[in-house]
């Protein structure tokens, strides 16, 4: 009986892929063989040059221009910075009415006294302010001025009323300024609560100047005007009765002149 021979077959062992083995060449881009983060470097390398280069061609027209027209280079310059500032916002009378405005309501004006002329050039502000308790401020006048300064791209401004008083420059109060649309926002800052705390809301007038403001500021202080003059002449009269003053009326100045001739 023949004996049948078994082989044993050896398994063979199954080894898995490395990770290096199946993972898919790095992508490149084009034929210099950039990959996608160097590409991304370029690219930005590339504007920034071009940024260079643009903003040195744009300074060397403007030398150009101001060279053969100073004018016009002063021109060109006024516009850019009156775009800057939105000095157009900024310029003319705002008060809590005008008539003319269909939606008046809508635009929730405050009840308040104050009103504004303003005039601004560059980022500057000057102009005056009328408000029933400003008028109680020695000496009695129709507006105290106003000075401030405006932020970059004209949204908001600081400002600060004040008057010459004895050679001195005398501030009063300060505020903040800020734009809604047509509406002007005057919100007093913390050490000038005395004139309120609420913001008010002010409406510029169309096609108004600082030149009509102050014509419809005339009269705001009229009471406190005349007040104010009544006791100046009462003191005056009590000085003339105690011989402190002589009072001088139109027969003295015919006899200082002719003394003044003689001499």
């Amino acid at each position: 009986m023949t004996k049948q021979r078994y082989h044993r077959v050896l398994r063979k062992k199954l080894r898995k892929p490395s990770a290096g083995a199946t993972s898919p060449a790095p992508r490149r881009w084009w034929r210099f063989g950039l990959s996608e983060g160097s590409l991304k470097k370029s690219k930005l390398l590339v504007g920034l040059l071009v940024a260079i280069v643009a903003l040195v061609s744009g300074f060397l027209t403007l030398l150009k221009i101001y060279a053969s027209d100073e004018a016009t280079f002063k021109m060109y310059a006024d516009r850019a910075v009156a775009w800057h500032y939105k000095t157009n916002l900024w310029n003319g009378y705002f008060s809590n009415w005008f008539e003319g405005i269909v939606n008046m309501e809508e635009l929730n004006l405050s009840e308040s006294s104050m009103t504004l002329a303003l005039q601004a050039a560059g980022n500057t502000i000057d102009g005056g302010m009328s408000e029933k308790q400003l008028c109680g401020i020695f000496p009695p006048q129709d507006f105290k001025l106003v000075r401030g300064t405006i932020s970059h791209f004209g949204n908001s401004a600081e400002i600060q009323i004040y008057e010459f008083v004895g050679g001195r420059t005398k501030v009063f109060a300060e505020f903040t300024l800020h734009h809604d649309g047509l509406v002007l926002e005057v919100t007093p800052k913390k050490n000038s609560r005395w004139l309120g705390k609420d913001t008010v809301r002010l409406l510029q007038h169309p096609e108004s100047t600082i030149d009509t403001g102050f014509k419809a500021m005339e009269g705001a202080c009229k009471d406190e005007i005349a007040e104010h003059r009544k006791r100046q002449k009462e003191v005056f009269d009590r000085m003339v009765e105690k011989g402190a003053i002589k009072r001088r009326g139109p027969s003295d100045e015919p006899a200082k002149r002719a003394s003044d001739q003689g001499k």
